[in-house]
Order: structure tokens, then sequence, then C-alpha cells
């Protein structure tokens, strides 16, 4: 408040009661009995019932005091700082002091001092006091009551002078305009220095204030608006109003003044027409001669904004505007459009689903009234209209300078298939825009796999248009056309040699080759017809890889399903793969690299087999399934009774066949070793390379094993050997009754542990060693004889035990070393020979003994 300090009312109050008591001082003795006097006039002063007594201090009554001056514009403030300089005289001089009424020409007053208490009216200011000495030069203020009526400001509270110094405290209790509150203040000399803090107040409290503050303060009606008319609170709090005033000048320092409030549950006008916004808590400050809205929760039309920045900045000073700094995310539909509009504001995008994150500073200058408005429009994934023409988009960028609209690098997308980014200036008017183009997608994204991502086309002959709601695009690089209406949408690629560089999908899975047809209506459900050729792919005819697919596809982006028109291949995808494969076997990959599977992947087979393509090997399968996730794969095998489990694992591998025949068997080694015939395995290991495992085999002819040809061809050409051959034994094979080979491996060997064949002919017992890196063996076997030719020795009594031995068995060591591919069979007869007639003799004297077991 700019206020003129021109009222010396108070002060000639003191000068004359100071010139009073010198007067008097002549007649000390008659004072002391006191003196009355009905009248005194001098020339510009008159007094009535004058009474003056000295008991230790003066006592003045007086009925009425005539000053024949008019006052200046007085205020209450220049009478407090009056009666502030002069209270120390009260006690020092007087007793008591009566004045009933002080006519100035414009103003009367009255004036009390008694006991302490202390009491002056006047039209500026009514107080009443209890004055309380502590020392010579301090005093305690009791303010019962103090009314600033030309303030309408009510205070009460105590006060604490210290007329030394010059520096007064004072903390109470202020009314104004139905507002309350505390109040600290501090004076220095002339500079008062205060904080006002309140109790809740209603807006009506808030509107009565700022009138009267607009009468004393060169305050823009609009911004007075803003503070008590636009923004309409539930309830508010002054948390604290700072600053200082020098009551000599009247300065208020305007640039130091600092004040904080809160407002609960407020609504905001924008404009008469539109409507209203909703905030839950709006924290208000001023400082440097802004005035601040911290705006907390803020929604409109029930939709939240999440940032909202404004203040009024020159609010004391000339040249008062306000800033309005918007961030939101929300439609830009028609209640968002209607506050643009409120400033003039059009911008050409309508959104139908979505959300937009918007950027809007309005600085608003009030008189002259000026506008500066700017602004961006970051779009999300979202449905729109575009003057009226229904798109989509994924991402863009819209900027708003005072009245034009940019586009830059907005992605403009239409029925969710067509896909472009434009640059440039959007003609509203025209329905037209006029700018750069750039078709970097014709995107064709199925759950995260994109089938189709150009980005940056050099095709400087693409075209772009939209008529009649149809829109056509041709890009002739690519041997595509695009058409889109409201019933159907359809893009063709006659060649996708020439869209692979731009297809992740077909990139990942090593497609080069076809034709490509998609169509849809909804942009939410495809349907497809592709054609693939010279395909890599695992899946085999017979043992000749499929080189040509022709598929039907369909899929709402969430789910897939795609099948080969001969059913032979069918895949599902929902979070999970499931893909069937009938007629079709597969090809084993030579791939050390570890598994990792993100999405669960289950195969089903029927009439589907395993081959490794170098070795030939094959697990045969009439139908199986298989799961793959994360680190672990899965196996399960049927072929008739037999079944056939695969595990591995990071750091785990198992293998376990039931009942397996000799053509698994043999497919699995890709040899024909066995005849007829049942068979069990169970490996367990950390990988391929580190295992261990037994090989069972019951009621088998073991033939065409390399060292067995080698060994029954060293038996036949051996006459001395002719005791071990049988007809069986080279003709069908080597019949195992019941048999196991215990084994382990590492990566360079394989160590045979145990091996037992129990056969009709011959036991074959040992051990040994395969070296792989050298395809090497070493094996050391022991064949016993010839169990039908043991039996026909037994059957001789006493000769039978001096031949055969206590087992009844005649075995000869056979060592087997060299190549895999064509081992040496080494016999040791000679010593086996050597050793028969000691055994014969030995046996022979034990012979007697032998009759009598």
């Amino acid at each position: 408040m700019i206020m003129k300090a021109t009222s010396h009312t108070i002060r000639k109050i003191w000068i004359f009661l100071l010139f009073m008591v010198l007067f008097f001082v002549a007649l000390m003795a008659t004072l002391i009995n006191g003196i009355s006097i009905d009248k005194i006039s001098l020339p510009t002063i008159k007094i009535d019932q004058l009474y003056i007594k000295l008991d230790k201090k003066l006592i003045v009554s007086i009925q009425t005091l005539d000053i024949q001056k008019e006052t200046q514009t007085d205020t209450s403030i220049e009478e407090i700082a009056e009666l502030i300089k002069n209270f120390p005289y009260l006690n020092q001089f007087f007793s008591k002091i009566s004045i009933e009424l002080i006519h100035y020409a414009n103003e009367t007053l009255s004036l009390h001092y008694e006991e302490s208490t202390f009491k002056f009216d006047s039209k500026h200011l009514s107080v009443n006091l209890i004055i309380t000495p502590i020392e010579k030069w301090n005093i305690e203020v009791e303010i019962q009551e103090a009314f600033l009526k030309d303030y309408a400001l009510h205070v009460n509270g105590k006060a604490r002078m210290d007329f030394k110094t010059k520096n007064h405290t004072f903390e109470g209790n202020f009314e104004t305009f139905g507002l309350k509150g505390i109040a600290l203040l501090d004076l220095k000399e002339t500079l008062l220095t205060y904080h006002l803090q309140s109790e809740p107040f209603t807006n009506k409290e808030l509107k009565d204030l700022m009138d009267f503050v607009v009468t004393q303060v060169e305050l823009d009606p609009i911004a007075k608006d803003w503070i008590d008319k636009n923004i309409v609170g539930e309830s508010y709090l002054l948390h604290f109003i700072e600053g200082k005033f020098d009551l000599k000048t009247f300065d208020y320092y305007p640039m130091q003044l600092h004040a904080a409030a809160t407002v609960k549950n407020a609504t905001v006008t924008f404009a008469p027409n539109v409507t209203p916004g909703f905030v839950k808590e709006i924290g208000i400050e001023f400082k440097e001669d802004k005035l601040l809205f911290d705006i907390h929760e803020p929604t409109y039309e029930k939709r939240p904004i999440e940032k909202a920045d404004v203040f009024i900045y020159n609010l004391i000073n000339k040249g008062t505007g306000i800033v309005v700094d918007l961030n939101a995310t929300s439609k830009l539909d028609a209640p968002i459009h209607n506050i643009l509009h409120a400033f003039k504001i059009d911008v050409p995008i309508t959104q139908t689903s979505g959300k937009t994150d918007a950027h809007i500073k309005l600085d608003i200058r009030f008189l002259p009234y000026d506008l500066n408005a700017s602004g961006t429009f970051k779009l999300s994934p979202s449905d729109f209209t575009l003057s009226g023409v229904p798109m989509s988009t994924n991402y863009g960028e819209i900027r708003l300078d005072n009245f034009k609209i940019t586009l830059e690098n907005t992605n403009l997308r239409y029925k969710n298939l067509f896909d472009i980014n434009a640059t440039g200036l959007f003609d509203a008017r025209k329905n037209r825009f006029d700018g750069l183009v750039d078709i970097n997608a014709l995107l064709l994204d199925f759950s995260g796999t994109q089938l189709l991502q150009i980005a940056n086309l050099p095709d400087l002959n693409a075209s772009f248009a939209i008529e009649n709601n149809i829109t056509k695009m041709t890009l002739p690089s690519l041997d595509a056309t695009l058409l889109f209406s409201k019933e159907n949408n359809q893009f063709l690629f006659s060649n996708l040699t020439k869209i692979a560089p731009f297809s992740p999908f077909m990139h990942d899975a090593n497609l080069s080759e076809g034709a490509v047809s998609v169509q849809t209506k909804t942009f939410e459900d495809f349907d497809a017809k592709i054609n693939l050729q010279n395909v890599t792919t695992p899946f085999l005819d017979n043992r000749e890889p499929v080189r040509n697919f022709d598929i039907a596809l369909t899929t709402n982006t969430k789910t897939l399903d795609a099948s080969t028109t001969n059913t032979k291949l069918s895949l599902h995808f929902d979070k999970e793969i499931t893909l069937h494969v009938k007629d079709l076997n597969i090809s084993m990959p030579h791939n050390d690299a570890p598994l990792d599977m993100p999405i669960k992947v289950t195969l089903f087979g029927e009439n589907s087999s395993f081959i490794d393509m170098e070795s030939n090997k094959t697990l045969l399968s009439e139908r199986y399934t298989m799961n793959l996730f994360k680190d672990k794969l899965h196996l399960t095998s049927k072929r008739g009774k037999s079944t056939f489990e695969y595990e591995t694992r990071k750091g785990n591998l198992g293998i376990n066949g039931t009942a397996l025949d000799a053509d698994m068997i043999n497919a699995l080694f890709n040899k024909r070793y066995f005849h007829k015939g049942d068979f069990s395995l169970n490996i367990d290991g950390t990988d391929a390379d580190t295992m261990k495992g037994t090989f069972i085999m019951h009621q088998t002819y073991i033939k065409d094993l390399k060292f067995f040809n080698n060994l029954m061809a060293t038996i036949n050409t051996i006459p001395s050997l002719l005791v071990f051959s049988d007809p069986s034994f080279n003709q069908e094979g080597y019949f195992v009754d019941n048999g196991y080979v215990e084994f382990n491996q590492t990566k360079e060997a394989m160590n045979i542990t145990d091996l037992q064949l129990r056969g009709k002919s011959a036991d074959i017992l040992g051990k040994g060693r395969v070296d792989l890196a050298k395809d090497t063996l070493n094996l050391q076997l022991q064949i016993k004889t010839l169990k039908s030719f043991s039996n026909a020795i037994d059957m001789i009594p006493i000769v039978g035990g001096i031949i055969l031995g206590e087992d009844k068995r005649i075995a000869t060591n056979v060592d087997v070393t060299g190549s895999v591919s064509d081992p040496k069979i080494e016999t040791h007869l000679i010593l086996d020979t050597l050793k028969t007639p000691m055994n014969i003799i030995k046996r022979t004297l034990e012979a007697p003994f032998e009759i009598f077991k």
C-alpha cells in the first residue's frame, strides 16, 4: 500500500501537553494542590474545563480541546507511529491524562490514560491498552483491542517496547474482513517487519479482502479475477505473509513481500463458456511481484492433468499478465479443444482413442490484450481424425507457434496399417498437408514379431493420397500397391525378394523368396496368404529338405494361427508357441550353443522322426512331444511299445529308453548290428561329452559288428579253434540271451567298464577303451567255450570233470585293438593250449575226490 505520511495530530497533542508542563512549572506550588481553569483561549487553541495537579506525576484532565486547524488525510498507521513514539512520556510525566474531546475542524478524537490503562479513539484508530513499565526505557503493552478502521483490521495481543534501542515487538491476533489469524511484528526505528498467518477462511472473506485491496493498490482487474473469481476454493489457508513497512516513508517494499497460502478443492474457470476444471489443492506463493500457483491433482472433465504451472507476473507493477504452462496426458478431443478455442487456438487433430502428451504455454498480457501461444503435442498410439480423415498413430509431435501448426516427424497410420512419417505444415482449411513424407514402415507387428518394418525407404516415386475416404499408396521399388477403404484394406507384395531387406522376420527365418497378400477390415484381425520359396528349415519329406510352403495365416495381433495348405505343419501362438508336425521328419541341428528359449515352445509330432543328416542316425518315432523353455529341452517319443525320453538343461543330461526294438536301436546307430530282441538304455551326465550309462539287451542276435566278424574269421581259419565253431554263431550272428554294457564317456574317450554277454553259443566278458579322437579301440575280452560242446563232454563221467574244470567251461582270452573300422584280433591260444594239459593232469589227480563229491 502506498500511504502518504501527512498527519501530525498526535504529535501536536504531545507538544501541547509538554508546553503545558513547562508553562506550569513555575506554578509548582500551586500544582501540588491542583488547579482548575474553566476556559483558556489562545489564537488557535481553546480549552474547556482544564484541571492540573502534581502528585509525584502530573494529573491532567480536559473536557474539550479545540484546535482551529484541519488534519490532512491521516491514517491509522500514522497515528500508531506517533503513539509509539510518545509512549515513554506517559509513564515518566503523567499518572493520569483524560481528554474527553479533541476537536479538529474535520476530526474528533479522545484520549485517556490512568493506572497503566491507555485508550485512544479517532476516525482512523481505536485502541485500548494496558501499559506495564519494566525498566526506565522498557514497557510491556497488552493490546486488549486495536481497531485500524481504515483497514478494517482488529488486533489484540502483547507488545514489548524498548525505547532506548528503539526496537519493539508484538505477538497477537488479527481479524480483517472475517479473516482471522496471528501476527508477529518487529519494529526497529521506523521499519516494521511483519509476519502474519491465518485460520482457514472462505472465498467470501477473500473476495471482500480483494475488493478492499484494489482500492489501495493499483491491481489489474483481470489479475484480481484470477485470485478470487476464476479460482474459487472450498477453503483457504494463509500460511504466512511477511514483509517490511516503513512507518515514516510508507514504503512497503513490494519486491520483498513474500506470502504463501493453500486453496482446497478449487474450481478453475478458464472462460465463461468453457467447463471449469477442478484442482484438489493449490499452493499459492507471492514473491518478487509474481503470484505463483502450485497446482496439485488437477483434473478437467474428470481427466488428470500431470502438471500445471500458473503464475501472474507484474501483479503490482504495470504490464500485468498471466502465464499458463500445462502438461497433460489425455485425449485431445472436444473438451480440450473447447479450452484451446477459448484462447482462439485451433489444432486440427481430434483423438477418438488413446492419449496425447501435451505441453501448452500461454503468455497472456492483460492490458493491452496480447497472446503468445506455444506448445507441443506428443502423440502416443491412438486413433484420431486429421481434419475429418480417420487415422491412427504410433508417435509424433505437433508444434504450436502462435497458431501455426507444424507436424514434425509425425507418424500417421490409416486403420493401423499404412504408416508414414510426416514433416511440414498442415492447411486445415483445404484439408491438405504440404511437406515431406517418409514411408518409414509398412508395419506388420504380430505380437512383437515384425513381419515387415520399412525404414527410410529410398523410393522417390512413392506416393500418398487421401481422396473420398480412400487412401492409396504405391511403392514401385517394392512392387507393392496398397489400397485402403472402409470395408476392405489390402496390401500386396508380389516379390518378397524386394521386401526381404525390410523384414526382420524374414531375416531371422532366412526367408527371401515368395509372395504375400494381407487383408484386414478392423486392423485387429488379419488374414494372410503367404507363398514361401527356397526356404531353409529343419523339415524333411522322408530325407529330402522341404523348400517351398503355401501358408494361410490369421492373427488378431495377440494370437496367431498358421498352417500349410497340405496341413503337414500348423502353428498356434498365444503367449506360448505350439507347433504340430505331421508326416514330416525333422533334421537335428549340429549346434553346441546353449539353449535359450525365452517363451515356451511345444512340438507335437505325428509319424515324424528325428534324423541326423550327417551321420544318418535316426530316432524313429510314431508320435512325440517336445517342450522347450529357457535352457530346458524335454522330449518324450513313442513307437509301438517303445518309449524314448531325452532331457537336457544347463549342467544336466538324461536319456532313458525302455522296450526299444531292434529297428530303433539300429536306426540310432545307423547300422544293422542287431536282429530281433528287446533293449533299454539309461544315460546320465552333464552334457553330451561327459556322461555314464548302461545299455541292456535281451534275446537278440549281434551281427555285422566288425570285431565280431573279424573274430569269426579268426576262429574259422585256425583248426585248433574249431572247438568254438557253431553253425548259429556264424550264420545268424551271435545270440545274446541277456547282456549289458556299462560305460562312461568324456570328450576324448569312451571307457567300457563292464561288458557281459550271455549267449547260447558262448559268453563274452570284458572291458576296454574307445579313443573317440583317434577312432581306435582297445578291448580285453574273454570268450568261454561253446555250451553245447561243454555239455557233451560233461556227459562222460569223470572225464568231463577232468577236461572242463569246476565251471564246466573252456575259455580263451582275446585282445581287440586298432581301428574301429577294421580292428585286429589277437588270441592267446598257444598259452591256453600249454596250460590245458597241466590243468588236465591236475584235475586227473583230483578225480577220486570228485567221485566222492
